[in-house]
């Protein structure tokens, strides 16, 4: 699943471009753009992929993606009857650049909270409960209106965006530092990871999507994202085991098994080194917090 370059186009004389998306469901494919896009899930539940972090989504989210940080919101499917249904999706998407108002403004004193925002954003920001309550009637709000009107509540909206502090990054710093930084051949070997964690992943496949043998493969990819292939699988499928432990209706050993494990030792093994705890004590504090 290698990431698709989505090239946007500013619409002519607008700083930035908002619309209302109504759909069956998201489905679309993993992708990054030229532009940073502000998503604020009014309706929807299923998974979230930016950057290297897998998570759930629900009603309420609301996410800063950067430039180029490859992103993909997919929706669950429901069951009833014996039939697979998707249910009603409804979000709200804020594009624009950087420099939005010119190089010149963001450069400004005034300015220099948003610029830190836009910097942050690199990595994808999730925004806390009561940050993204207020985001998110912000973001409706700007629909009402046109022209210097809009603009300006566009830049109240990222003024307030910026001063939040409970915000929560998501992509890894050395993602960003490898995949963003445009690298074809670890993009490649990412994509083909996020396509096929599920399953059965081969070093061999890996290594001859980039025209290596395994030697060569395994010292670039060490080089380039300063772990093992197979440190940066685990995370990834832990990743996405945890998303599945948040479910009330998926068992730890059934989370292992969808993440790609067929050993239950091997999982919890690898669940404590890379969460800390146990997928056990993990359930236990998700619970308590909840």
């Amino acid at each position: 699943m290698k990431a698709n370059y989505h090239r946007l186009n500013n619409p002519i004389e607008q700083a930035f471009h908002i619309r209302k998306d109504v759909r069956e469901y998201f489905d679309d494919h993993w992708h990054f753009h030229n532009m940073l896009e502000l998503v604020y899930i009014q309706h929807g539940l299923g998974s979230r992929y930016i950057g290297d972090s897998i998570d759930s989504f629900s009603d309420g989210e609301v996410i800063l993606v950067g430039a180029k940080l490859p992103h993909v919101w997919k929706s669950n499917l429901i069951e009833t009857t014996g039939n697979i249904i998707h249910k009603k999706c409804i979000a709200y998407v804020i594009q624009f650049p950087a420099d939005f108002l010119g190089q010149n403004f963001m450069e400004l004193s005034e300015v220099k909270p948003i610029k830190n925002l836009i910097k942050l954003a690199e990595r994808g920001i999730a925004f806390n409960n009561e940050d993204r309550k207020v985001l998110s009637k912000k973001i409706k709000s700007i629909l009402k209106y046109d022209g210097m009107e809009r603009l300006i509540k566009f830049i109240d909206l990222l003024h307030y965006a910026s001063l939040t502090k409970k915000h929560k990054l998501l992509a890894s710093p050395l993602f960003v530092d490898t995949i963003v930084d445009n690298d074809p051949k670890i993009n490649k070997i990412f994509g083909y990871v996020m396509d096929n964690f599920t399953e059965n992943v081969e070093l061999t496949t890996a290594a001859e999507l980039v025209n290596m043998n395994k030697a060569a493969f395994c010292r670039y990819f060490k080089k380039r994202t300063k772990k093992t292939f197979s440190e940066f699988l685990n995370e990834v499928r832990i990743g996405h085991a945890c998303k599945l432990i948040s479910q009330d209706n998926v068992s730890i050993t059934e989370s292992a098994y969808l993440s790609g494990y067929n050993s239950p030792s091997y999982f919890y093994k690898q669940f404590k080194n890379i969460k800390g705890v146990s997928p056990t004590e993990y359930q236990s504090k998700l619970i308590q917090e909840s």
